[in-house]
């Protein structure tokens, strides 16, 4: 490429260049060109947005080949809503001998040409994507820097692959994944230059809205990160693999979140970790239980799990922090607390649990051949001291990595990266567990071409280091919704009621709307103290409302004249919403559902009032559907209730009080309840099964939850009584948690190839996809089952070839309510629950 048009592009002589991803295995590339005419320079607009939109007789392998070099200018959204979308870059072998290698082609956003601003979303993908050897270049060609999240990631149950791609500069973070049950692959990338200018949680990798089920990050460098390279608050990862990656100059903690259940953090390279420290403002919240450390386990919500089953192993890792922070640290006014790689806490939950595994961790300078701190260490603490003043300053300086960068021109890039992070210290290039060298193997590319040779003797070997026994959460019920028995009251809260939105979770609420018509919202919510909240409000599944073009939700402020510390009522018009999002506000006749999900989060929210067509509808915090979010109650004259159940209804059981549940337990073998409750001192209770004991003691003290001794049931239908002899206690609610056998399919000893994935959509009405793999051709028995294990439907009975499928069920002659489906192919067994909701 020539430099045209501020386009300085650098061919250094320095650096180590990507390893090349494998070819792509599909069959019909179509390259898509980038120039006006042949060796112009001058970019096609759209070029790679308009070819996937006009291919209109795209064939199911459809590759989208990216030329090296070229300039992917797009100004507005390219989605793929209904098929996969694969995008392959050139490799440097596509260079002609004795030509200059510009890189890889470099998708930007630009302006249009009226001068306004482009699209704040790259891609918006409801179907599998796969983007491979590409340059993600989250500034503009206009300088803008402070995009949040170009990358939309919405499918449910896809598959998402980054391979050999280059994220680069962003005040946020590229990739978003919002849709649930998704797996992730990113392999062989970097992400650089990620940190914004206002606030320290700027700046992250990835960042998940509502978990994943697998997530892969393996092989990939990750520098100048200003808060998090990983970020999944609201939901965990079912399964992540964070493996063989090197990261420098991190802010602040690996991830933000730490909800794991099979997570294993192994073989990696973390230089200047949390180099922000803490500030007197967190080190001194008298809330604060302990210095957070790099690396954290955090409690499991109970709805997703427990600590007998969670696997995490934290096990060959190097890190190491320069000890010129800990100088600046120290003698900064007021003084910045650096942080440990684990804390206290964390460290309390791998000597508790066998289960949890930490071992060959190594703090010691591993010799970067580039180390990028002594170039722009003034510059990074200079940022930390303004961010950390009082009043806070917004930095003046960036410290951006980019030697020979033009940093004049927004549209440039260099190459190769002048980045080398091999190092010198000889024991750390074979500590890993696979005897390989720590952090990216990239660096190293002998040890790389090893460890693809041998990678699934490898990966076995990672999660040989732990194992725990697989559990099956069979029931989550509200006591107030199971039987109740003699001597048990249901108590509802009484007073102001609210809930606290924090990283995740929803509150929802459905309603009927007499006459049609324009609503107005009157949001009754409470900022928490924060100058600035965004949130996610969600009508009828439309596009989030939104009140400022800078954000992608609905903006509250103090700027706006919002009160930051008390109760006050926001009212939402659709005059007052941007193009595009107020028509979420016009209601049809009948059945609505209003959604707030967390964006910014950390805001309360008490009720909403819906005025539409005459109609005043107030919709109040027990009348919601809520996951993932905290109730909170205040008595009438004021006063905070200690104690606020989910749904503000628990079930107290007097002296001889009981409740009991119906399960269908699918296993001959044990089980146990898990029961959440508030109690008047230490009380005892017992659970019997059909009228036999089989826990004579349940300790019950203070607020708390407390897992049952176990029990045996035989499979089938069973009733499960909780009584209390002495009283005293309420009941919040309960589950009944089955102890899968050895040698049933479960996630991790499936046989190969057979699966059987979680419904989508889940709460459903009136049908959902279930969706399941088969490994080989095999006699198939697909049921629906009623939470009293009573059969209802059959879908499938018949033998099926091995590969993928699809069922869809209709629910629309069953009511409301649980229920579950099991697979039955061969040897191989599953069964998952599912919520019809109508």
């Amino acid at each position: 490429m020539k430099l045209k048009y501020g386009m300085m592009l650098l061919a250094l002589l320095a650096g180590v260049l990507l390893a090349p991803a494998p070819p792509a295995r599909a069959q019909s590339p179509l390259v898509v060109e980038w120039e006006t005419s042949p060796g112009s320079d001058i970019p096609i607009v759209n070029a790679l947005r308009d070819a996937i939109a006009n291919d209109t007789n795209r064939p199911a392998d459809r590759v989208y080949v990216l030329k090296r070099g070229g300039f992917y200018w797009i100004t507005d959204r390219i989605s793929n809503a209904d098929f996969p979308l694969r995008l392959v870059g050139e490799t440097e072998a596509a260079v002609p001998p004795g030509q200059t290698d510009y890189g890889p082609a470099i998708i930007q956003r630009v302006a249009r040409s009226d001068g306004s601003g482009p699209d704040g979303t790259m891609f918006e993908s409801f179907h599998d994507l796969t983007v491979r050897n590409v340059w993600i270049m989250g500034q503009t060609d206009q300088g803008v820097l402070s995009t949040y999240e170009p990358i939309k990631l919405l499918g449910d149950g896809k598959r998402y692959v980054f391979d050999n791609v280059i994220f680069d500069r962003n005040d946020w973070h590229h990739l978003g994944p919002d849709g649930p049950n998704n797996d992730f692959f990113i392999t062989n990338c970097k992400f650089r230059n990620i940190f914004g200018p206002t606030q320290i949680w700027e700046g992250l990798g990835i960042r998940f809205e509502v978990g994943a089920d697998t997530v892969v990050i393996e092989n990939n460098t990750f520098f100048n990160i200003g808060f998090t390279p990983f970020q999944s608050e609201a939901v965990p990862v079912n399964y992540l693999r964070f493996n063989h990656n090197t990261l420098v100059n991190i802010g602040r903690s690996f991830q933000a979140g730490a909800m794991w259940k099979e997570c294993y953090v192994v073989n990696n390279l973390f230089v200047n970790y949390f180099w922000h420290g803490e500030s007197e403002a967190q080190y001194t919240d008298p809330n604060r239980i302990d210095a957070p450390g790099f690396f954290g386990i955090g409690a499991l919500p109970a709805r997703f799990g427990t600590n007998y089953d969670r696997q995490i192993v934290l096990a060959n890792n190097a890190y190491w922090r320069d000890p010129r922070f800990d100088a600046f640290d120290a003698n900064h006014v007021p003084p910045i607390l650096p942080q440990p790689f684990i804390s206290d806490t964390t460290q309390g939950w791998f000597d508790a649990w066998e289960n949890m595994v930490i071992q060959n961790n190594f703090n010691t300078n591993p010799g970067l051949t580039t180390y990028i701190t002594d170039d722009i260490f003034p510059q990074m603490t200079q940022h930390i001291a303004d961010l950390y003043a009082s009043p806070q300053v917004i930095p003046a300086t960036r410290y951006f990595w980019d030697p020979g960068r033009d940093e004049q021109s927004y549209v440039n890039s260099i190459w190769p990266l002048p980045e080398n992070f091999t190092y010198s210290s000889t024991p750390l290039q074979t500590a890993g567990t696979d005897g390989l060298p720590l952090g990216d193997l990239n660096w190293y590319p002998n040890a790389k071409a090893t460890f693809e040779a041998n990678k699934a003797a490898y990966v076995r070997a990672i999660e040989d280091l732990v194992s725990a026994p697989k559990l099956d959460i069979l029931l989550t019920e509200e006591a107030e919704k199971v039987t109740i028995g003699t001597g048990a009251t249901i108590n509802v809260v009484q007073g102001f009621t609210y809930y606290q939105m924090d990283g995740g979770g929803f509150i929802q609420w459905k309603f009927d709307v007499p006459t049609a018509g324009t609503a107005e919202l009157v949001v009754h919510t409470h900022l928490r103290g924060n100058s600035d909240r965004g949130q996610r409000i969600i009508i009828n599944g439309k596009p989030t409302l939104r009140n400022n073009n800078n954000y992608g939700e609905y903006f509250w402020s103090g700027s706006l004249g919002d009160p930051t510390n008390q109760w006050f009522d926001s009212r939402i018009t659709q005059a007052g919403c941007i193009a595009g999002t107020g028509a979420a506000l016009d209601l049809p006749a009948g059945q609505n559902t209003i959604r707030i999900e967390p964006s910014w989060g950390y805001q309360h929210f008490s009720r909403i009032t819906v005025l539409v067509g005459g109609n005043t509808i107030v919709l109040t915090a027990p009348d919601a559907e809520v996951e993932g979010v905290i109730p909170h109650a205040e008595d009438p004259v004021g006063v905070p209730v200690p104690w606020a159940p989910s749904g503000f209804k628990s079930v107290a059981l007097a002296a001889g009080g009981s409740i009991s549940v119906s399960v269908n337990a699918p296993y001959n073998g044990q089980y146990m309840m898990r029961l959440f409750y508030a109690a008047s001192g230490t009380v005892q209770g017992q659970v019997a099964v059909d009228g036999q004991v089989v826990v004579p003691s349940v300790p019950f003290a203070d607020t708390s939850d407390v897992f049952t001794d176990q029990f045996a049931m035989t499979s089938g239908n069973h009733t499960i009584t909780l009584s209390s002899a002495s009283g005293g206690v309420a009941i919040d609610y309960l589950q009944v948690i089955a102890f899968v056998p050895t040698g049933v399919a479960g996630r991790d000893n499936l046989p190969e190839g057979f699966a059987l994935h979680q419904n989508y959509p889940n709460p459903f009405n009136p049908t959902t996809n279930i969706a399941f793999s088969l490994g080989k051709p095999s006699k198939v028995k697909l049921s629906i089952y009623n939470l009293l294990g009573q059969r209802v439907l059959t879908l499938l009975d018949s033998p099926m070839a091995e590969g993928a499928h699809t069922v869809q069920f209709d629910a629309r002659k069953l009511s409301s309510g649980v229920y579950f489906y099991r697979l039955e192919a061969g040897d191989f067994l599953s069964q998952r629950r599912m919520l019809l909701i109508k």
